[in-house]
């Protein structure tokens, strides 16, 4: 088992503060416009103006960063020179200042060449090191080693998701006073995706104690606070535990990383450009049900499930019944998405025309994302297709 803690977390109100502590006087910023307009990046530059550090801003980050826009980000940032780059905003401006991060240090490198076994990405930081400051709950990319773009191939953009352990970011500042500004679209939609990293961590095949420990205390605070800030985005107590919760269930996940519900995420929102929370939220309970049928007694997510449900206090220790218990974990699930105005299916989010005449090609470009391979049941093509269908349909799974 390896664990992988890498970021130095820096977490309060405040914590921008944190600047001044780490050396580099020339940073390149990687951002989106909407953070621009909306006055948060000013935030950042006014604090970089009162230490004396110089900044480029990239605001050309959109939702699902296109491959063309971080070239233009890697030739800026190597015009620029920098010995610091952040990634402030969300998971896609996150994602492209790491990739941006890996270009700048290796020129001659391409996408392509992000992967696992690249060693001579282990150790990025010769030139410069990378601060990660998310201002959304949910994303978690501050503390993870990947990032996920999209190249336009075979008349799709298709999610690339790279991977390399250097690519973890020197500096982790999280401040929820950043998240304070989300509206409750956004709140919800990024609240569910750690609640989905959370629940496919403690169910994948690489599930260990470590990451166990932390996805609980992430669900536990995600059912508790995710209900808050729906209803008042201002609650600064709630903001914070949902920033806490987010960086949990990524440091879970990145030690246990996500299986099936986030393949299915990953083809929905190439396929139908649905934000990547809305996708892995729904999913969520009809990957949990698919697990909980699993006829091989060998798999042990209803006693995950129960558990959890025991420590949590929605159960009683005195309950055998495994299997309703887990039963009930994901109606829990359910009741939260109703109590979030979040969507159960993909009816109404699609149209049902278009699902039916993509549906092959959907799950076809969904096993491209491997991680499916981490479930504990084993997933056939017929599998993600009847999932699917039933998501769409809002239907328990019953197989």
């Amino acid at each position: 088992m390896r664990l992988f803690f890498g970021s130095k977390i820096i977490f309060s109100s405040g914590a921008l503060d944190y600047l001044k502590n780490i050396p580099g006087n020339k940073c390149f910023i990687v951002t989106d416009k909407n953070l621009e307009d909306i006055g948060l990046v000013k935030t950042l530059t006014e604090k970089l103006d009162k230490l004396g550090k110089a900044y480029e801003i990239f605001n050309e980050v959109r939702p699902d960063p296109h491959e063309k826009d971080v070239l233009k980000a890697k030739e800026l940032c190597i015009s620029y020179k920098p010995d610091l780059i952040i990634g402030f905003g969300g998971g896609s401006s996150m994602d492209t200042a790491k990739v941006v991060w890996a270009l700048y240090e290796f020129p001659n490198f391409t996408l392509d060449d992000i992967e696992p076994d690249n060693s001579e990405l282990y150790n990025l930081g010769k030139k410069s090191k990378m601060v990660a400051i998310p201002t959304t709950s949910g994303t978690g990319a501050e503390t993870t080693f990947a990032a996920v773009i999209s190249r336009f191939e075979d008349n799709l953009w298709k999610k690339l998701d790279l991977v390399n352990t250097g690519m973890m970011p020197t500096y982790s500042i999280v401040d929820p006073t950043f998240s304070s500004g989300m509206p409750p679209s956004l709140t919800i939609d990024t609240g569910f995706d750690a609640l989905a990293h959370s629940f496919e961590a403690i169910t994948s095949r690489q599930r260990n104690k470590f990451s166990d420990a932390i996805c609980i205390q992430a669900i536990d605070l995600i059912f508790d606070y995710l209900p808050i800030v729906y209803q008042d985005g201002k609650n600064v107590e709630a903001r914070d535990y949902m920033h806490q919760a987010a960086t949990m269930a990524s440091l879970g996940e990145n030690n246990s990383p996500c299986h099936l519900g986030h393949t299915m995420g990953y083809g929905l929102g190439t396929l139908f450009k649905i934000s990547h929370g809305k996708t892995v939220g729904i999913t969520l309970p009809y990957v949990l049900q698919f697990l909980i049928n699993n006829p091989k007694k060998r798999d042990k997510t209803c006693e995950i499930l129960a558990n959890l449900a025991k420590k949590l206090g929605w159960a009683e220790w005195k309950n055998k019944d495994n299997k309703k218990i887990a039963i009930e974990v994901v109606n829990k699930i359910k009741d939260l998405q109703k109590k979030v105005n979040f969507p159960s299916k993909f009816e109404g989010i699609l149209l049902e025309k278009d699902f039916e005449v993509n549906l092959d090609l959907l799950i076809k470009i969904s096993q491209e994302t491997p991680n499916y391979v981490l479930s504990p049941r084993k997933v056939s093509f017929e599998d993600f297709k009847k999932i699917f269908v039933y998501a769409f349909e809002g239907k328990d799974i019953d197989f």
